[in-house]
């Protein structure tokens, strides 16, 4: 059986290599025919609704290039940044005592809820009449969007940890602090970082809205002006910027979980 097993394995592994070098020959088709696609509606119809691709990667270009633009973008990223970071450091500790105490669960959970049950742009209303600061506006729009999220991750962790080894850390005298330290932490790490995965999803798709309310400064006011003109290259340049934005989070966010979860084995047995 551990024979054909190994053979089962060594059958799947080119097969499952192939199919993963692949991948990124079937992205290219596929965005491949829609630009084809996309150009030949662009020869038909006015520049505001479908502009040409030379215009979008001209304005792109023109953004990575234009300091003052550029500046917009690492505005709209370090509030991104700040509020995802923000999330973790109110959100993980509820999130533990949570799981670690279900009598604080009865009562929290439904704020939480409620909380995460109002929508975005809600919210973005509620600030306008509560703060006068742009600042304080995104930020709290930003940090009630995503703390839910992260409490709610980091509580799945901590109540996902198997009750066999609670009872056995406990048989050897540790204290709660010593629970939390030596088990409970590696979970709680490994939910955080999936929370901050997620929260940048969707703080990229929220902090443009929070913004477009008074900004003086970021994305969402380069964009209310593009709009103003009917500047579709421009909306489109800064779309793709988000997105570009939203992929190099991602990939700095997973170097640091491989860094720091090195212990955790994954399928297939890589780390």
């Amino acid at each position: 059986m551990a024979g054909l097993e190994g053979l089962s394995k060594a059958a799947a592994g080119p097969s499952a290599r192939r199919i993963a070098a692949a991948l990124p020959v079937h992205a290219i088709v596929s965005f491949g025919a829609l630009a084809v696609v996309w150009e030949i509606v662009a020869q038909f119809t006015p520049p505001y609704l479908f502009p040409d691709l030379r215009l979008i990667l001209n304005a792109l270009v023109n953004i990575f290039t234009t300091w003052d633009l550029l500046l917009q973008g690492l505005i709209t990223w370090s509030r991104l940044i700040g509020a995802v970071l923000a999330s973790l450091v109110i959100g993980v500790p509820i999130g533990v005592a949570m799981g670690l105490w279900p009598g604080l669960d009865a009562y929290v959970r439904p704020v939480v809820k409620f909380v995460m049950g109002v929508p975005a742009l809600n919210w973005v209303i509620i600030v306008i009449i509560w703060f006068t600061t742009t600042e304080v506006r995104i930020g709290f729009v930003m940090l009630v969007l995503a703390t839910p999220i992260t409490i709610f991750t980091v509580y799945d962790g901590v109540r996902a940890i198997d009750q066999r080894l609670i009872d056995m850390v406990k048989t050897f005298g540790a204290g709660a602090w010593h629970m939390i330290r030596i088990l409970v932490w590696p979970y709680v790490t490994a939910q955080a970082f999936t929370a901050t995965k997620i929260n940048v999803g969707v703080g990229v798709r929220t902090v443009i809205v929070a913004e477009l309310v008074g900004a003086s400064s970021g994305i969402g006011k380069e964009l209310d002006l593009a709009k103003n003109m009917f500047d579709m290259p421009v909306v489109l340049a800064w779309t793709l910027w988000m997105i570009v934005m939203l992929l190099v989070l991602q990939a700095l966010i997973e170097a640091l979980e491989r860094r720091v979860l090195r212990w955790r084995v994954e399928e297939g047995g890589k780390t």
